[in-house]
């Protein structure tokens, strides 16, 4: 290979290791700024309804919005308004198709945000019996509400790599090894087919 060739190369290698080093932080940066975006315009346009406009400053839509959040979260632990926020979502777990988006996003954002999150966040190698190995999430061990698990049997959710998705499987409890090893580096260890060089 030629000086040249070799040249060329390490600017190749530069190049990718600068990708590398953008990508994460510009993805980021661009979904919060969207995000916050999202907030400004929206409760932006609700203080300028009933603000003067010259009393308006950019930014403060973001700020009503995290207010607005934190407060229903306060709200929440309110015997009435919770009440309330049940009665709106037994309306809404009655209506066909709505209802099947309701219930898997509420438990979606219940498993990582609930009061209960941690107690699922149980990083476990599954063994299996004929030499290979998953990593996995234990998310259940209690099937007394469902038809089907056995007693000794776990569910533990497989995420698939380079994307949100994965499978659910229900397996022995012995085949369940716990891993000394945070949520967060498991589910980045798992999405980047182990390629992290963090542990």
């Amino acid at each position: 290979m030629s000086s040249e060739d070799h040249r060329f190369a390490a600017l190749v290698r530069l190049f990718l290791k600068g990708l590398a080093t953008i990508i994460p932080i510009a993805l980021t940066l661009i979904i919060v700024f969207w995000l916050a975006g999202i907030a400004e315009d929206s409760f932006g346009s609700m203080i300028q309804f009933v603000l003067p406009d010259s009393f308006y400053i950019r930014g403060m839509g973001l700020v009503l919005g995290i207010v607005l959040v934190i407060l229903i979260g306060l709200l929440s632990q309110v015997y009435l308004f919770r009440k309330l926020i049940d009665f709106g979502e037994a309306i809404l777990d009655r209506m066909p198709v709505v209802k099947s988006v309701f219930r898997a996003t509420k438990d979606f954002v219940e498993y990582f945000a609930g009061d209960k999150g941690e107690k699922f966040n149980q990083v476990v190698l599954v063994r299996h019996p004929s030499g290979y190995s998953l990593l996995g999430f234990i998310t259940r061990e209690d099937f007394s509400s469902l038809p089907f698990g056995q007693d000794g049997e776990v569910a533990v959710y497989l995420p698939l790599s380079y994307q949100i998705a994965g499978y659910m499987l229900f397996v022995p409890k012995d085949w369940c090894e716990p891993v000394d090893m945070p949520f967060e580096d498991a589910v980045r260890l798992i999405l980047t087919a182990g390629m992290t060089r963090r542990s």
